[in-house]
């Protein structure tokens, strides 16, 4: 089989039940968040900030260093389980000191367990992830597919059932352990990881000189994501930090339905064509012109409907409005940085990616703080916004050094669909059919994407077709292929 036709079929895989799963989730969330208060949502979002940011050691990333390492062998995998091994007893242990001083200190205390709790379960994460590694590097992914999508499944439905039962935060909490627990049983069964306790010295060298670049990259990453919770908790209570962080798991749907392509998939298949760059754009720029267009219709309705939407979930969620229309934008920025990290990533550059995140941080950790200062929870979504263009702005400059893409292509004609279905919507828009509240927002969400996917289509019914035999054509099995 092809690379292409295997990055293809890789993708459809992790796509289609990525998809499934999300819509579940997405559902089930939507339920459970009707009897949910955002001050219970607040102590888990809190508990896995406080996770991620102790976890930031963890970006050595042994897995990214698994999938690029250009030599495979046996010593890549059993050094690479060592030094997990070691890195989780670590972790733990700074979790139980962590947890110490937090007590001090006064942290209620179901903060302070619930932390624990999700710190214990993130450990076997670690494990996981090293186990989708093994397959990430044969192309594997309808198993590793198959695994995430009953990890996805788990925790919606864990966590509305003993919502149900009343548990509140913990309900959550439990609910991510129980998909962190799927994905550690179910990865290690499929991949058959070759465990061992193996020690190679070179190895080892290898691994940490590629983490330590990978440490401060994606741990400035961390800081990223969860830096917004922790000021919001301290500035605005545990409440409006469970709004904004409500907010931010509702508007990160959009990047994850396209996640498998952008980044599961685009780090291997990228990795495999460094050496090639006409083909790495062509890759790259077949990414570039898919996500921007399944993703514009998320990024009209968080824009223009948000406040249809957060009527399905509750008055309580209410604040999470001027949140998500604020957002919106990010649905597209947001892939488009992960996309281009992946390619900074596939040839060995996280310098690169160190450095933009560098100059996003010092706009982002000042801005977060002075924006919630003076517009509350709107504001924090406004950083995020800012910080993620920054991202794109970087990464860009970075990414045109090594392969030619025809941006004004691929981006001008997404965008004039979009401004106009804000036209038409503006003009037009069916509220007038006053029907229940999941009506109300499916019949204005379908109406505005629709009517950008009728101009999308005008403006660019060849390219499409040009797009469509591409990948019929790369489908095709080669002569002899079973």
């Amino acid at each position: 089989m092809s690379l292409a036709r295997k990055a293809i079929v890789s993708t459809a895989w992790t796509s289609g039940l990525n998809y499934i799963g999300l819509a579940v989730g997405f559902v089930v969330g939507i339920y459970r968040d009707n009897f949910l208060q955002p001050a219970e949502y607040g102590v888990y979002s809190y508990g896995i900030a406080l996770v991620d940011i102790l976890f930031i050691i963890t970006a050595f990333s042994f897995n990214i260093s698994i999938v690029q390492a250009p030599k495979e062998d046996d010593e890549l995998y059993s050094t690479g389980f060592v030094l997990t091994t070691i890195l989780i007893v670590v972790m733990l242990f700074l979790s139980g000191v962590a947890a110490y001083f937090l007590s001090l200190r006064g942290t209620v205390e179901i903060k302070v367990y619930a932390f624990l709790v999700l710190a214990a379960f993130s450990s076997l994460n670690l494990y996981a992830m090293l186990f989708s590694a093994y397959l990430e590097k044969q192309l594997e992914y309808s198993k590793i597919a198959k695994v995430n999508f009953l990890s996805l499944l788990a925790f919606p439905l864990v966590s509305v059932w003993l919502v149900l039962e009343g548990w509140g935060a913990w309900a959550l909490v439990l609910g991510q352990g129980s998909a962190f627990t799927i994905s550690f049983i179910g990865l290690y069964i499929v991949s058959r990881y070759p465990i061992s306790f193996r020690w190679s010295a070179t190895r080892a060298k290898w691994f940490l000189q590629m983490g330590w670049k990978l440490l401060f990259s994606r741990g400035l990453e961390v800081l990223f994501v969860r830096y917004g919770n922790l000021v919001t908790e301290a500035m605005l209570g545990t409440a409006q930090q469970g709004i904004y962080a409500r907010s931010l798991k509702y508007w990160e749907l959009a990047p994850q339905t396209v996640a498998p392509a952008v980044v599961t998939v685009a780090l291997p298949t990228y990795s495999k064509l460094q050496e090639d760059n006409d083909k790495l754009a062509e890759a790259y720029s077949l990414v570039l012109f898919f996500l921007t267009r399944v993703l514009m219709p998320f990024v009209l309705v968080f824009g223009l409907i948000p406040h249809l939407f957060v009527r399905i979930i509750g008055e309580q969620w209410m604040g999470a409005v001027p949140v998500l229309r604020i957002l919106a934008i990010g649905a597209l920025l947001s892939p488009m940085f992960e996309n281009m990290k992946v390619l900074l990533y596939s040839r060995g550059r996280p310098g690169d990616v160190l450095k933009v995140r560098v100059y996003q941080l010092a706009v982002f950790i000042p801005a977060m703080y002075f924006l919630v200062k003076y517009f509350g929870v709107s504001g924090a979504g406004l950083a995020v916004v800012i910080a993620l263009a920054i991202g794109v702005a970087g990464t860009w400059v970075k990414a045109r050094k090594i392969i030619s893409v025809r941006w004004r292509t691929i981006m001008l004609p997404p965008i004039l669909a979009a401004a106009g279905s804000v036209g038409m919507y503006s003009i037009y828009a069916p509220r007038f059919l006053q029907m229940n509240v999941i009506a109300d927002f499916l019949i204005n969400a379908i109406y505005v994407s629709a009517v950008f996917g009728i101009i999308l289509l005008a403006l660019e019914h060849r390219t499409l077709k040009k797009k469509y035999i591409y990948l019929r054509m790369t489908m095709r099995k080669e002569p002899g292929e079973k």
